[in-house]
């Protein structure tokens, strides 16, 4: 059995080096830990530091944290879940939901009692206090999402940075050079939602970049009362703004157009409107153009990620995979008609 020697040797550190990276009592370069963690694994090297397990062999069920806050969005949580679950299900593997806000000390109790092999991480916050936990578990963890604190865990996401830019370009190379930007609920960016804020960031420092004057506005509620308040809200603060872009949901978005409707306004004639970070909105009577969430996609390559992983065929922990996004045009994206 490979010992600490043995790791130190293989990735050119002293001992005192994997030591310190194995019990974390030292903050040692990102480079080198992964050196030492990438040796450590390849050599089946374990630390007496690092937490035993009961499980014994492979219980074919994984973990799914999933906390629930206020402003879940239960139809976008249910299209997740059951992304995770079909795709567990090919390779023979049952899935055990855990929804509990404080998903860290579920974690930590779920890997100790030796139920389940592996655990998946749903709505990641930027800085997600369950990628911390990571390090001290003994199954491996995959985020679907992209924290700011990978170390520990392997991500997959949508690449919703670059999601942004396109956006503003899209709507810069149309002639659009006010730009609203509605959110979701403001709590949503409070807590550090991931995948809203990257998005909303992106558009906003491209869109200065680009010379637009992008205004944000996170959404106080999806009803048609809710959306035309924001509405007014908005053109009183800019009332040049020609092109919106919703982080919304599909009523919030058909709330939206009737709404512009109702002020007189015809798209993609007079303004023109995009959805980003949905999903089911082919179902609305009018179709938008949309760069939507792809929970299969991405669901689908966290769980293949995982079999990888129990399979031992990679053991690159940090590494973060940024799926491409789509842009699906539907008409309501037009050429700015202001001068």
């Amino acid at each position: 059995m490979a010992g600490i020697k043995d790791v130190a040797a293989k990735a050119g550190v002293s001992i005192s080096t994997v030591s310190y990276v194995m019990s974390g009592k030292r903050s040692i370069k990102e480079e080198t830990r992964r050196r030492v963690m990438q040796a450590a694994c390849e050599l089946g090297y374990r630390s007496k530091n690092q937490p035993q397990s009961t499980k014994v062999g492979h219980t074919k069920v994984l973990a799914l944290s999933s906390p629930v806050h206020e402003y879940t969005d239960y139809s976008n949580y249910a299209v997740f879940f059951f992304a995770i679950a079909t795709r567990a299900k090919r390779y023979g593997y049952d899935i055990l939901l855990l929804m509990h806000e404080y998903g860290d000390q579920e974690l930590t109790r779920i890997a100790q009692s030796g139920m389940v092999d592996g655990i998946l991480l749903l709505d990641v916050l930027m800085n997600d206090s369950r990628a911390e936990v990571a390090s001290m578990l003994e199954v491996p963890v995959v985020s679907v999402g992209y924290p700011s604190n990978t170390e520990a865990v392997y991500s997959v996401d949508l690449d919703f940075e670059r999601m942004g830019r396109e956006a503003v370009e899209k709507a810069a190379a149309l002639g659009h050079r006010h730009v609203l930007v509605v959110g979701s609920s403001g709590f949503a960016y409070e807590d550090g939602s991931n995948y809203l804020i990257r998005f909303r960031d992106a558009v906003v420092k491209h869109g200065s970049d680009l010379d637009m004057k992008v205004t944000f506005m996170p959404s106080t509620g999806y009803g048609m009362a809710d959306v035309k308040l924001l509405l007014a809200a908005a053109f009183a603060r800019d009332p040049l703004i020609t092109a919106i872009v919703c982080q919304t949901n599909a009523t919030h978005v058909n709330n939206l157009l009737v709404a512009l409707r109702e002020r007189g306004l015809v798209v993609p004639r007079d303004i023109s409107v995009m959805a980003a970070c949905t999903q089911g909105l082919q179902q609305l009577p009018q179709a938008v153009d949309e760069m939507p969430m792809e929970p299969n996609i991405v669901c689908s390559r966290a769980v293949d990620m995982m079999m990888e992983i129990l399979e031992g065929r990679r053991c690159d922990v940090g590494t973060v995979e940024l799926l491409p996004g789509r842009y699906l045009a539907r008409g309501t994206m037009g050429e700015c008609r202001l001068p």
